[in-house]
């Protein structure tokens, strides 16, 4: 009887996979990629059925690689998985032998074989053969390569027209297996045929076909500036059956300079879909209504975030997060150079903003002059520029006055009044780094006419800004420095400080504390350790220490919140489970209210003893913090500081637990090597200028003192306190 493959078969795959070289689409598979053959297998005994089958795939032989790909799936469905390795090897030695014809017969595999059960058979074999995985992924990444090239896609296209049936039926079966990268070739065809000829028929039930797959490409390419192929595009959307895109629709079905084609597409699916032309007054109000879902939090789109692995290292926090420490969504931008929309991964927050722009640039084309819709348009156009920035991370208060002033320019240019309603809007939306793009457009002095901006919403700049901001402004800047977030804290007191006049006013005072705050920052990471035992405090400063934060101690919970409030570096407060004065939770409390500067991420730290199950204090601990956010609740072992060695061998069994426990609670950002550099350069180039503003208030007869030193008494304040 034949027991499961000989070991020379084993072998072979490895040796045939080294060396053949394998054409990819990104270039080939490496001839290391098996360095060394693995340990000759034990062979696997087959019964009685498992032996009947494979004795049918012996006889007869297979010789092709297309029979031999057949026998190794065949076997794998019943589990003869050495007999389904000795296939593959057959199967590689056989590519090997193709020479120069590889590519085309590994993309020949993958047209003939359904992709599912390639994945499959990856599946069963890899842990068993890492060869078999790297042969799967050659042979799919080829054939998806070649489904997707637009020369064959186009030419396949073009055969849709052809009075040949053979040429037709593998016309269709090439535009099918491209999926959305055949959109392109399937517009070109809705958009020059007659809409009852063949060709458009079976590009309209190929674009069917893809369904909701279709929509988003196609909204892309609709907001895009290729005109000549709207209609097409429209065709298409309308085809795929795509759901909530008749508010897309309104624009080029309403606006007069729409081309014709287009326009009848437009209007053809709005009287199928809703009987009826809206009128321009009706757009506009379903527009903006739209414009206000998609910018509030219930816009954002979702990420999926149990896809935050543990991180085992600060480096691989955003590649734990799928390559962006805010997570990613798929979607696609159009392309100038090819004029297609193609494939990409967004932030949730760049996706937002390009659905927003598409809905505020046909607001823009309907002339909308209400003023609730007006300062959606504007919000959106803040929010595309801080998303599409060249730096993701670049801080807002950082960015040219002028350029912000475009972006927040209405039909009349930029008006102060307008804007403070906008500054008002974005806070209560929590886009708080387009508030802080406010705050900063506010402050004077005034750029001059022409300066350079981007495409928006056409305006006129004023020559000259007021040199004094009116109150009902000066009001909104002064609730911005409530906010918690030190980007906006600071771009407001910026701003009142070169814009408000001289004090006082009401929070004239909170404009110094905030410039006082700011100006502590260095740039590096801050921690605050609240520990009573101050021979633990020391040592959890120590291991904070290693990765890269300046540490100061604490006995006491008021003692931590002083320090915490001390410095604007401050991102981290590791906890006490046990501290006094006030308790844990009061303490994490009034830290999470922070009256200026951010909120730092908090750590309650647990002692060796108190998962003691007699008392329930871990369990209570856990109850009582459950609400509060960015809180997460650790120990203090040795190994959540320091990587668990083996002590025989000296490697390394388990990073250090800190990064995934601190990612946990608060985010892959607070972790992440890049953002946090970020953020540190952003507070020192905040600190400098905060220490530059205040000699200017100085010298114009403000009581500054030194950092934390006396203030203007701000009365409103003070009463409410």
């Amino acid at each position: 009887m034949r027991q499961g493959i000989g070991n020379s078969r084993r072998h072979g795959l490895a040796t045939a996979v080294a060396t053949a070289c394998i054409l990819t689409a990104g270039g080939s598979l490496s001839r290391s990629a098996v360095a060394q053959p693995p340990s000759p297998p034990v062979p696997t005994l087959l019964d009685p059925w498992q032996q009947a089958v494979i004795d049918s795939l012996a006889f007869p032989r297979r010789t092709t690689s297309s029979e031999l790909l057949d026998a190794a799936l065949r076997a794998a469905d019943i589990e003869a998985f050495d007999v389904a390795i000795d296939y593959v090897a057959q199967l590689a030695a056989t590519i090997d032998r193709a020479g120069d014809r590889k590519g085309e017969v590994l993309a020949d595999l993958g047209d003939a074989f359904p992709a599912a059960r390639l994945a499959r058979l990856d599946r069963l074999l890899s842990s068993r053969e890492p060869a078999v995985g790297r042969v799967m992924t050659a042979i799919r990444t080829t054939a998806g390569a070649r489904q997707r090239d637009p020369a064959r896609l186009a030419e396949a296209a073009a055969g849709l027209a052809s009075d040949d049936e053979a040429v037709r039926r593998e016309a269709t079966r090439r535009l099918a297996r491209g999926g959305v990268a055949a959109l392109p070739m399937l517009v070109d065809v809705l958009e020059a045929a007659r809409p009852e000829s063949r060709e458009a028929t079976v590009a309209r039930e190929l674009v069917a076909a893809l369904g909701p797959e279709a929509r988003e490409p196609l909204l892309v390419w609709l907001g895009s500036d290729d005109v000549p192929h709207w209609a097409g595009v429209l065709r298409g959307l309308d085809a795929a059956g795509a759901a909530d895109i008749t508010d897309f629709v309104l624009a080029p079905a309403l606006v007069p300079d729409t081309p014709p084609d287009a326009r009848a597409a437009a209007t053809a699916i709005l009287e199928r879909r809703e009987g009826s032309i809206p009128s321009r007054e009706t757009a506009i109000a379903r527009l903006a209504r739209r414009l206000d879902r998609v910018l509030s939090p219930a816009g954002l789109p979702l990420v999926d975030h149990l896809a935050l692995e543990p991180i085992a290292t600060p480096a691989a926090a955003a590649a734990a997060f799928g390559g962006a420490v805010s997570g990613t969504v798929d979607r696609h931008v159009w392309n100038p150079a090819t004029r297609s929309p193609e494939p990409i991964r967004l932030p949730p927050r760049a996706a937002r903003a390009q659905e927003a722009m598409h809905l505020a640039r046909d607001l823009i084309a309907l002339d909308t002059r209400d003023p609730a819709a007006v300062r959606l348009v504007l919000l959106a156009q803040l929010e595309g520029l801080l998303a599409t920035t060249t730096d993701p991370m670049a801080d807002p208060t950082t960015l040219p006055p002028a350029q912000l002033r475009a972006a927040a320019s209405g039909p009349d240019g930029f008006d102060v009044d307008t804007a403070a309603d906008l500054l008002d809007e974005a806070i209560d939306r929590g886009l708080w780094e387009t508030a802080a793009a406010v705050a900063t457009a506010l402050e004077p002095p005034a750029v001059a006419a022409g300066a350079e901006r981007p495409p928006v919403m056409p305006s006129v700049l004023p020559p000259v800004m007021p040199s004094v901001l009116p109150p009902r402004v000066r009001d909104t800047l002064v609730r911005a420095l409530a906010v918690p977030d030190a980007a906006l804290q600071f771009a407001a007191a910026r701003t009142l400080a070169r814009g408000a006049g001289d004090p006082p006013y009401p929070g004239s005072s909170r404009v110094v504390a905030v410039l006082d705050h700011a100006a502590t920052a260095t740039g590096v990471d801050l921690a605050v350790v609240v520990h009573p035992d101050p021979e633990v405090a020391h040592a959890l400063a120590r291991g904070l220490e290693r990765f890269g934060y300046r540490t100061v101690t604490a006995r006491t919970g008021r003692e931590g919140i002083f320090a915490a409030r001390a410095s604007a570096d401050t991102t981290l407060v590791l906890l006490g489970a046990r501290s006094l004065t006030p308790s844990p939770f009061e303490t994490a409390q009034f830290l999470l209210q922070q009256g200026v500067g951010d909120i730092p991420s908090i750590l309650v730290v647990v002692d060796p003893l108190d998962d003691d199950g007699r008392g329930r204090f871990l369990q209570n601990l856990i109850l009582t913090f459950a609400d509060l956010p960015c809180v997460g609740i650790v120990d203090r072992l040795e190994s959540f500081f320091m990587p668990t060695i083996d002590l025989k061998t000296g490697t390394e069994l388990a990073p250090a637990r800190f990064p995934d426990a601190l990612a946990q609670a608060a985010g892959p950002a607070t972790v992440d090597p890049a953002t946090r550099a970020a953020r540190a350069a952003a507070r020192k180039v905040r600190a400098e200028a905060a220490a530059t503003l205040r000699g200017e208030l100085a010298e114009r007869g403000w009581h500054v003192g030194g950092v934390g030193g006396a203030r203007y008494t701000d009365v409103s304040h003070a009463v409410s306190r």
